[in-house]
């Protein structure tokens, strides 16, 4: 296959979507922090994902038609900063080849040339060892190949060597990789969009749901009204003589939404049933019972119903003569917000990383023709903007808050009487003055920087950085301050914000302990309502 065309393209973007899908856990497991954030495959895949329902939607008859509806969707798609390099990479192949309907492999290479120096553009700060560095080898060797290779298909086998060479030498690049013992996960999603490619040209691929996959896709459709089997149960069993299809229909005594999986020795076991605790006795009858989860379905439809009928609370109550746009996650976070200003909210935060168009929307329900943006995620500021890039008719500004609690005091700040520009500076200033503790846990064991964690540790953040380690989130977040003392003293405020998993009397009780060990410092204790961090902490 010595040319390719609509037909091509159409197999080998497909083929990546279903490639990265069926393996993007594996890519999001990477994550080199081990706090509850990895989603690089999750936002790659639901970048690419948009590209091709763009693709669908549109039922391109030509090349072009095809690369503009994937560069859009892409673009509008693109969540987290891997998914808009993603969205970047695409834009630059499809510039350079746009007007042709057919590629032959030299054109193919050069595009691929094109496509790595606009990924490298779009980023402020780019680093080696990362997807740059995977695309960058993929480019570069394709050029060679160019030179004597005659069929995509070798071509692409070739291509995918090399990703998989480069992708193993990331850790070397990049010394934070290395001492977590993993490599690059963005980088690692791009081998498996060019496996996926392979594989969509000799139409060898098809998908594959994981337990967790099918049990989810389950579970939502069993959402609405009065529900028929009201407790989700996941058991996990070492039985090793247990056949998969006759433990399935024996368990449909009991309920519905079987899944019976086997690897190995250990049996994961899905129903939706009224009896959990006989589905358990069931199940023990094979061997022992490793793990067990029983969730009220119900509860958490009603939950659901009364949450999505609640009013959404007001915004932009305080009149400025610019508008604010602030990614929040937690309810706390949201009336946070909502009470000192920010007229649009976007729901997002870590795992669940807004997309550009996300972004961009809600900077056009913006009505003043300047607009202020907090993204309060390191993850979500390229994608901010590139959301600002698109907005014609205003003037807007992404302050580059990496959390919730820096937005917070910038916010309050701002002084209606005085020009944008003159606010956005001060904004920028108490940024860089501002300082942050967290307390989260971790997902994974790993070591970083000569800290050996296990999964389930609970972890102390300083300002983005992992410091501390211990196994109760009140005696970490006291051990922050200790560590620190020096450094809060120099304040007058602490912000703390407390998570969905710590009640109120608890939080407030840390925090007069913490308000005893300083003479001069003010104690704020708020409901941030926010998942995965037991406390967010701002020191102003």
């Amino acid at each position: 296959m010595k040319i390719i065309g609509l037909t091509e393209f159409k197999k080998m973007f497909n083929g990546a979507l279903i490639n990265l899908g069926n393996k993007k856990e594996i890519v999001n497991k990477l994550n080199v922090f081990p706090v509850p954030d990895g989603d690089t495959g999750t936002n790659m895949f639901l970048t690419l994902k948009t590209a091709m329902d763009e693709v669908t939607k549109r039922n391109p008859e030509n090349l072009k038609e095809f690369g503009k509806a994937v560069c859009e969707g892409a673009l509008i798609g693109g969540r987290g900063n891997s998914g808009v390099i993603l969205s970047q990479i695409f834009k630059g192949f499809f510039d350079y080849i746009d007007g042709k309907e057919e590629i032959t492999i030299p054109e193919f290479s050069d595009a691929l040339i094109n496509a790595s120096k606009t990924a490298y553009r779009a980023v402020i700060k780019p680093v080696e060892g990362t997807i740059l560095t995977v695309m960058s080898a993929i480019a570069k060797k394709a050029v060679v190949l160019s030179k004597s290779e005659n069929n995509f298909e070798n071509m692409l086998k070739e291509l995918l060597k090399e990703s998989e060479l480069v992708l193993a030498k990331t850790p070397e690049l990049l010394p934070v990789l290395k001492e977590a013992g993993v490599v690059d996960s963005g980088g690692q999603g791009l081998v498996f969009i060019v496996e996926g490619m392979l594989r969509g040209l000799n139409e060898d691929i098809q998908i594959e749901k994981s337990f967790e996959e099918e049990i989810e896709e389950m579970d939502k459709t069993a959402l609405g009204g009065q529900l028929k089997f009201k407790y989700d149960t996941v058991l996990l069993t070492s039985a090793p003589n247990i056949d998969p299809e006759k433990l399935q229909k024996e368990l449909e005594q009991f309920g519905d939404s079987i899944v019976v999986a086997k690897a190995g020795d250990l049996t994961k076991i899905h129903v939706h049933s009224n009896e959990p605790y006989k589905v358990m006795e069931f199940v023990m009858q094979y061997g022992e019972l490793k793990e067990a989860r029983i969730e009220n379905m119900q509860e958490e439809q009603n939950e659901f119903l009364k949450k999505n009928m609640a009013t959404v609370p007001e915004t932009g109550k305080i009149k400025r003569p610019f508008c604010i746009v602030a990614v929040s996650q937690g309810e706390g976070f949201d009336k946070i917000f909502a009470s000192i200003g920010a007229d649009v909210i976007v729901s997002g935060g870590q795992t669940m990383n807004p997309s550009i168009k996300d972004i961009f929307s809600a900077i056009e329900k913006c009505k003043a023709d300047k607009v202020i943006v907090f993204p309060n995620n390191s993850n979500i500021i390229l994608a901010a903007k590139e959301a600002a890039n698109l907005v014609k008719d205003k003037e807007v500004v992404v302050m580059h808050t990496k959390n919730m609690v820096q937005a917070i005091p910038i916010i309050l700040s701002f002084n209606s009487e005085e020009d944008f520009k003159t606010n956005v500076k001060r904004g920028n200033e108490i940024l860089n003055e501002l300082h942050s503790f967290a307390v989260t846990y971790s997902v994974r064991d790993t070591t970083l920087k000569g800290l050996s964690l296990k999964k389930g540790d609970i972890l102390g953040v300083a300002d983005g950085e992992i410091v501390i380690k211990g196994n109760d989130p009140d005696k970490v977040l006291l051990e922050l301050f200790k560590k620190y003392k020096d450094l809060v003293e120099e304040y007058e405020v602490v912000g703390i914000y407390y998570g969905k998993n710590i009640d109120k009397e608890r939080a407030e009780a840390i925090g007069k302990k913490i308000e005893s060990m300083f003479s001069d410092i003010e104690v704020d204790v708020s409901y941030g309502g926010q998942p995965f961090y037991f406390y967010l902490i701002s020191i102003e």
